[in-house]
C-alpha cells in the first residue's frame, strides 16, 4: 500500500511538472555574459524598432542620421547616451524597410557590404554590441526570393490561394513547417550575417505572437507552432556555432515554447494605451524573472517600474526629446488643426510629466494621462477631425501640468533631462533585484 501510495504520489508529481512544463516552458538557455549584463536596446529608425513595444514612438529617417554605414557608432553614441551599449538596428537592407523583406542584402544608398563591415567592426572596437532585425514571417512578394519561391513556400487558405497579411496582398506568409525550403533558407541568412559581417545577434519579428496558424497546402506537413520553434532553435544553433556571443529575440513573449530556445523578447507595452507593467503581470512567469524581457513606455514612471521588476528596457530617440521651451506652452494652447496634432500632445503631456517626476518636482493629482490617451482614441475611431479632439480632459491636463513645468523652469537649477535619468538610472540598477538570464 505504501509503494502504491508513493507511485500515486509520484505521477502526481510528474503531472504537475510537466503542467508547470507547460506553463512556463523549458529551461531557458544560458546567454552570453554580455546579454545577461544588458538591460536596454536602443533602436533609431523605421517606427523605432519595427515589431514589439517600440512601433508606436517617433523615429527618424536613416538616410538624416547616417550618410554611411562608417556612421554606425553615432548610434553607439546615441545609445550610451541613454546608459545602453546595444544598437538595435532596423531597415539596413536593400533598399528600404518597407520596399523588401525577404532577401536582406545589404543596403547600397549606405555603401553597401564593406561600409556595413566597417561600421559594425568600429561598434566592436569601441566596446558596443549590434543585433538586426529580420523578419521570419512575411516576404515581399516582388523580392527575388519572393519571386523564386514565395509561392510554393508560402501558406495557402483552403481555396489554395496564397494567404494574406491582415488582407494586405503584398507579402507572402512563410511556412516554416515540413515541405518548405523557409527554414533553411532564413537560417543560412541569419549566418551569412553573422559570418560576413560579425553581428552580434537579431530580432525576428512577429515571432513570439503568431501561434496556431494553419497552412492547406498539400505539399506542406507538421504544424505552424513545431515549425516555428524549430525555425528559432536552428537559427540561434547555427550562428552561435559560428559566433558563440550571438543572441536571438523575439518580437514578443506570448509563448514560452519560444522563449525557451531564443534568448528573449521585446513585449508590446501598449505604449498608449496602458502600463507595460500591466502586460507584463500577465505573464505567470513574470514574478520568477524567468525571461529577459524588454518593454518601454512614454512614462518615466512606468521604465523605472520596468527596471525594478528584474525587466529591460527598450529605447528609442524619444527619450532626447524635451518639451519646455515658451514655444511648447504656447503650442499646446492653440486649438488642434490636425487629426494627428492629438499624439504630438499627448507626448509633450508625458514629456512634461517625466521633467517633473524626474526633477523631484510634484506632479498633479487626478490627472490620468493613460485615460485621456483612449478617450481621444475612441474620438478618432468615431469622428475623425480635428475639433473632435477638443476635449475638457485634454484642456484639464494642460492646465494642470503648465504651473509646475514652467515653475521648474523659473527656479533656474540645473535641468534634469530623460536622457541623463536614464544613463544614471541604467547604470545603477538595483543589484538585488534579480535580471532574468
Amino acid at each position: 500500500m505504501i509503494r502504491r501510495r508513493r507511485h500515486y504520489i509520484g505521477c502526481l508529481l510528474s503531472l504537475v511538472l510537466v503542467a508547470g512544463g507547460r506553463l512556463w516552458g523549458g529551461q531557458p538557455l544560458e546567454s552570453p555574459d554580455w546579454w545577461r549584463q544588458t538591460r536596454s536596446i536602443y533602436a533609431s529608425f523605421d517606427l523605432s524598432g519595427a515589431g514589439g513595444p517600440l512601433m508606436k514612438f517617433p523615429s527618424q529617417d536613416i538616410r538624416k542620421k547616417l550618410s554611411s554605414f562608417r556612421d554606425l557608432p553615432v548610434l553607439l553614441d546615441d545609445a550610451r547616451s541613454l546608459g545602453c551599449n546595444c544598437v538595435y538596428l532596423v531597415s539596413w537592407w536593400e533598399p528600404d524597410y518597407a520596399s523588401n523583406k525577404g532577401d536582406y542584402r545589404i543596403r547600397t544608398d549606405l555603401g553597401g557590404d564593406e561600409a556595413f563591415a566597417d561600421g559594425i567592426r568600429a561598434i566592436h572596437d569601441q566596446g558596443g554590441r549590434i543585433i538586426l532585425y529580420i523578419e521570419p514571417f512575411i516576404i515581399t512578394r516582388t523580392s527575388r526570393i519572393g519571386q523564386s519561391h514565395g509561392a510554393s513556400w508560402c501558406m495557402k487558405d483552403p481555396q489554395g490561394r496564397p494567404q494574406t497579411y491582415y488582407g494586405n496582398a503584398r507579402y507572402y506568409l512563410m511556412w516554416p513547417g515540413e515541405g518548405s525550403g523557409w527554414t533553411q533558407y532564413i537560417c543560412e541568412t541569419a549566418e551569412r550575417l553573422t559570418r560576413q559581417f560579425g553581428v552580434d545577434g537579431f530580432h525576428l519579428d512577429s515571432y513570439g505572437c503568431q501561434w496556431d496558424l494553419k497552412d492547406h497546402d498539400p505539399a506542406h506537413a507538421g504544424s505552424f507552432n513545431g515549425g516555428a520553434v524549430d525555425l528559432v532553435r536552428r537559427m540561434r544553433r547555427g550562428i552561435v556555432a559560428i559566433n558563440p556571443q550571438a543572441v536571438i529575440i523575439l518580437e514578443c513573449c506570448e509563448r514560452t515554447e519560444l522563449l525557451d530556445v531564443c534568448d528573449g523578447g521585446q513585449i508590446e507595452s501598449g505604449a498608449w494605451l496602458y502600463s507595460p507593467v500591466k502586460v507584463l503581470d500577465e505573464k505567470p512567469w513574470v514574478a520568477h524573472v524567468r525571461y529577459k524581457a524588454f518593454t518601454s513606455h512614454y512614462s518615466m514612471v512606468e521604465m523605472d517600474r520596468i527596471l525594478d521588476m528584474g525587466y529591460n528596457l527598450s529605447l528609442s530617440p524619444w527619450w532626447f526629446e524635451v518639451h519646455t521651451s515658451q514655444g511648447d506652452f504656447d503650442r499646446m494652447r492653440r486649438p488642434m488643426n490636425s487629426p494627428d496634432e492629438w499624439h504630438r500632445r499627448l507626448r509633450t503631456l508625458w514629456n512634461w510629466d517625466n521633467l517633473l517626476y524626474i526633477n523631484g518636482a510634484s506632479r498633479p493629482e487626478g490627472i490620468d494621462l493613460f485615460q485621456l490617451r483612449r478617450d481621444l482614441e475612441m474620438r478618432r475611431y468615431a469622428r475623425p477631425t480635428p475639433v473632435y479632439y477638443d476635449a475638457q480632459a485634454y484642456w484639464d491636463a494642460v492646465d494642470a501640468y503648465e504651473p509646475g513645468v514652467k515653475a521648474l523652469l523659473e527656479a533656474g537649477e540645473p535641468l534634469r533631462t530623460p536622457a541623463q535619468y536614464l544613463r544614471e538610472r541604467l547604470g545603477t540598477a538595483d543589484p538585488t533585484i534579480p535580471i532574468a538570464r
